[in-house]
């Protein structure tokens, strides 16, 4: 176990010129997880000989042996946890009596750091010595099960509610922002998202807004004053009792509004950096990487329905919509022969018609004969040139003459063969003759 100390030793002096921010509690409870995580983690091992009935027999057990304890040790506390090294160098021989005795029976904890160094406190008290209690209902739920009490179990904690989601106030029982209480007891506190756009809230009705969030203005008020104030004064008019009551709870009666998005893009400008428009969001604006149409000047959107301002050639037909004036539609533009004008964005170009092409010496437009003369009829095609047709004349002439020869050929090659095929069967004629006669 010497070994154990001298390792904790050095350990707590390496650290022991830090700063530290943990308490000491909680510096207790790292020791505590590294330490079970190691036993976790180290729980199947053995002395390395592989014979485990041998470990037995020896009445050596790896599982409450000083080997298995300093290597757990080692790695229990980080080693810029300077609380963490502090204790389990102080506690060394508590931890070695709670590791040898007392792993199945009693909590490490509750052990070390409540009954034994005195850091910290069970849980649900705080204080100095331990004699205060974090907030809870009558079921004893700290916090109204809606929280968490700050520096439960530390004799440094607070002991304060730290809420959770919806709920807010010193007992988490209340509601906190854009949300409304939709059912509670002494015990119980249910909170309900309001409608979008609602800060504080009577229900989840879009209508029922008592103020409105941020990015979010009164759009209008359900209840007018004009009506509010009619109705109060007819309540007065009542007689009894039961008209004076009635006058009081109309009185008392909160105004409800609806709140609408606040468009930042468009009620305020340059909120985005050169090269990025303003895309609003519920509530907020984004800058979004995106160009603006091609007809904008100034956009805080990606279409033609998000201008700030027009490109010259183009107009503002209604808010922030910019529309592109078609300059051919006036018939004045684009009047040389054969000539057509075509609409672009912001401004227009003349072309020439189909199957026409301008001349670059002229600029006038002119037939394209590369086109133009496959649509020509037959006899509005220009003739050939004379040498040429009498070039085609010949070329047909020796291609005649030369069918005729090789036609020659083949007839002449045919007559031969006949006539050798003649003379070979004569003989064989005249062998027959002679055996009829005999």
């Amino acid at each position: 176990m010497d070994f154990c100390k001298l390792v904790l030793v050095l350990a707590f002096i390496g650290l022991s010129c830090g700063t530290e921010t943990k308490s000491p509690c909680q510096g207790c409870k790292d020791l505590v997880d590294g330490i079970l995580k190691g036993l976790d983690q180290t729980k199947n091992k053995n002395f390395g000989g592989g014979d485990t009935a041998w470990e037995e027999k020896k009445n050596l057990k790896y599982k409450v042996s000083e080997t298995r304890l300093v290597e757990v040790l080692e790695s229990a506390c980080d080693k810029d946890n300077f609380r963490c090294n502090e204790i389990a160098a102080e506690r060394e021989d508590d931890i070695e009596t709670w590791y040898k005795t007392m792993q199945d029976s009693k909590s490490l904890q509750e052990f070390l750091c409540v009954e034994k160094a005195e850091v910290c406190c069970l849980e649900g008290k705080f204080g100095e010595n331990c004699e205060e209690s974090c907030p809870a209902n009558e079921n004893g739920d700290i916090c109204f099960g809606n929280g968490k009490c700050e520096g439960s179990g530390d004799k440094q904690g607070s002991g304060t509610c730290v809420c959770e989601g919806a709920y807010a106030g010193d007992l988490c029982n209340e509601c906190g922002p854009r949300h409304f209480k939709g059912f509670g007891n002494d015990t119980y506190t249910m909170c309900t998202p309001c409608a979008n756009g609602c800060e504080t809230c009577l229900s989840a009705n879009d209508t029922d807004c008592l103020t409105c969030a941020a990015g979010y203005r009164v759009e209008k008020a359900s209840e007018p004053a004009e009506k509010k104030e009619a109705e109060k004064k007819d309540a007065e008019k009542k007689e009894g009792e039961e008209g004076e009551a009635a006058a009081v709870e109309e009185e008392e009666k909160p105004l409800t509004v609806s709140c609408t998005d606040v468009n930042e893009c468009v009620e305020q400008s340059d909120l985005c950096p050169v090269g990025e428009y303003c895309a609003n969001t519920e509530g907020s604006y984004s800058c979004e990487p995106w160009k603006c149409s091609p007809i904008c000047t100034r956009c805080y959107g990606p279409t033609n329905r998000h201008c700030f301002e027009c490109i010259q050639g183009a107009i503002m037909r209604a808010p922030f919509i910019c529309q592109d004036i078609d300059e051919c539609a006036s018939g004045a533009i684009c009047l040389g022969m054969y000539e057509q004008c075509v609409n672009t964005i912001g401004h227009y170009r003349c072309e020439c018609a189909r199957f026409f092409r301008r001349e670059t010496t002229t600029g006038q437009c002119q037939p394209d004969p590369a086109i133009y003369s496959r649509f020509l009829p037959n006899r509005l095609r220009r003739p050939q040139p004379a040498a040429e047709v009498k070039k085609d004349e010949e070329a047909a002439k020796e291609e005649e003459k030369a069918t005729e020869e090789v036609a020659e050929e083949k007839a002449a090659e045919g007559e031969e063969k006949a006539e050798e095929e003649a003379k070979t069967d004569e003989p064989a004629t005249e062998e027959e003759e002679t055996k009829n006669e005999l």
